[in-house]
């Protein structure tokens, strides 16, 4: 069986690298950016779900799932992740499928990702 391919869109290096660690334990085959600029990368990737960061350089991560859910890639599950109050409204109104907040539960990582897989 060919493992699940998640995208990590993450600016916080130590946070990507903690995504990246829990997930690639899970047996995922991660893929993990510092940026937001990867609608190129989405498509060459094709990826069963994407964790992506709220605020990211140059972008933010309501903005890429927007462009998301515009596309032929609609389908794929977008989380979005952050420290923002308003995270649960953001998330709607962006079309995101779930979001997780900041600081967040590694067993609730886990569980979110699992569902949409």
């Amino acid at each position: 069986m060919t493992a699940k391919k998640i995208m990590i869109i993450e600016d916080d290096k130590d946070i990507l690298e903690i995504l990246e660690h829990i997930l690639s334990g899970q047996d995922y085959q991660v893929f993990a950016f510092s940026t937001g600029q990867q609608i190129d990368k989405i498509r060459e990737i094709t990826p069963d779900l994407i964790l992506c960061d709220n605020w990211l350089p140059g972008t933010r991560g309501t903005e890429l799932c927007k462009q998301l859910k515009a596309s032929d890639l609609a389908n794929i599950p977008f989380i979005l992740i952050s420290t923002s109050m308003s995270l649960t409204e953001e998330a709607i109104d962006c079309g995101a499928d779930s979001y997780i907040q900041k600081p967040f539960n590694i067993k609730e990582v886990i569980s979110i990702v699992a569902t949409y897989l």
